[in-house]
């Protein structure tokens, strides 16, 4: 199984709440992301990074404008580093 976004939330502090398809919900850190600088450079724009947010691909990455898509996968491995999806979909 593959991890699906159902809702999401940038927040000011550059961080995104998200609820996941299965009604958990975790918050994902871009701060270090935006760091890394480059074409990541833009996410820095507090007002860029929480108006400009959104889920493509029926839940299946966060977007946003210039091209800046993260994959449900990647952030559910990002907030959950011990957990597979498929653990989770089975209740684990």
């Amino acid at each position: 199984m593959l991890a699906t976004i159902k809702a999401a939330k940038a927040r000011p502090d550059y961080s995104v709440e998200i609820e996941w398809g299965d009604g958990s919900r975790s918050i994902v850190d871009f701060a270090p992301t935006i760091k890394k600088s480059g074409v990541f450079a833009v996410l820095a724009d507090k007002d860029f990074f929480v108006t400009r947010l959104s889920i493509g691909g029926n839940g299946d990455w966060l977007s946003w404008p210039k091209e800046l898509d993260f994959s449900a996968d990647s952030l559910w491995y990002r907030s959950h580093p011990d957990q597979e999806v498929g653990e989770a979909a089975a209740g684990g």
